[in-house]
């Protein structure tokens, strides 16, 4: 059996509109996975639609006691999506580098997306849909969910000035993925947002593979959406299996030292 047993524990940090005690496992079987072939993981459990500095903040809480109750120096954070942001956000502003061995993130939207800024122009529409989806959300755990504040960051002049005031530490190994659908998708979920997100194509759904590049550039998942690159859709692409992308790069981390 493959061994991804990795000198410090892992953090996996999920991104928007989830929740890790949700019915529908943000990762799916990742995170089963990885501890069926020796890793040590841990669920972020931040809100769904908190703003990136208020979830940075329930992260640095969950990581400091991750860090109590296996007696670890460091973590591995391995992020999806906004995740991404709010762990660089806890890396850099709120001074958890020291204690971060790396940073992986997978389809984040580091250089902003155009679609969100579109879509905050949308003032009616985004005001029903941000009031429905905190209500939704608080009443299933979220405590300070925050629509406006959460989608508004991920504009390019909001992540331009985000960047700016979040520089990488040296302390910490980056690295990134992006993924890209081709074609129409392949269900009436992926077109949808393929149409949604034009002004960003090509895209993964959501976030384009420019904007996903961060430290140390992986590359592109051809043919694979958003939510099929985090696992969650629990289903293989042709050329792509979550479960063995995730092994081989927990893989990676242990022969790397981390």
């Amino acid at each position: 059996m493959t061994d991804c047993r990795t000198r410090y524990p892992l953090l996996l940090i999920h991104g928007l509109n989830c929740r890790d005690d949700w019915i529908f496992p943000y990762w799916g079987r990742v995170a089963d996975i990885l501890r069926e072939h020796g890793a040590t993981v841990y669920l972020s459990g931040q809100d769904a639609w908190g703003s990136v500095p208020g979830n940075a903040r329930a992260l640095l809480r969950r990581a400091e006691d991750i860090l109590t109750e296996t007696g670890s120096e460091k973590l591995n954070l391995l992020a999806h999506s906004k995740g991404g942001l709010e762990a660089r956000y806890l890396i850099s502003t709120l001074g958890f580098a020291p204690k971060a061995a790396s940073l992986t993130t997978i389809c984040t939207p580091h250089h902003g997306s155009r679609a969100a800024a579109e879509w905050l122009a949308r003032e009616r529409v985004c005001r029903i849909a941000g009031r429905g989806l905190e209500g939704f959300w608080r009443a299933r755990g979220d405590r300070d969910p925050d629509f406006p504040a959460a989608v508004s960051a991920l504009t390019p002049e909001a992540m331009a000035r985000f960047n700016e005031e979040n520089p990488d530490s040296p302390l910490v190994y980056y690295q990134s993925w992006g993924a890209r659908l081709d074609g129409a998708g392949w269900d009436p979920m992926d077109r949808l947002q393929l149409r949604l997100t034009r002004s960003d194509a090509p895209t993964d759904g959501l976030v384009s593979p420019d904007s996903a590049a961060w430290g140390r550039w992986r590359g592109t998942l051809a043919g694979v959406s958003h939510q099929d690159a985090a696992g969650g859709r629990r289903r293989k692409r042709p050329g792509f299996d979550a479960g063995e992308f995730y092994i081989r790069l927990v893989q990676e981390l242990a022969e790397m030292g981390f």
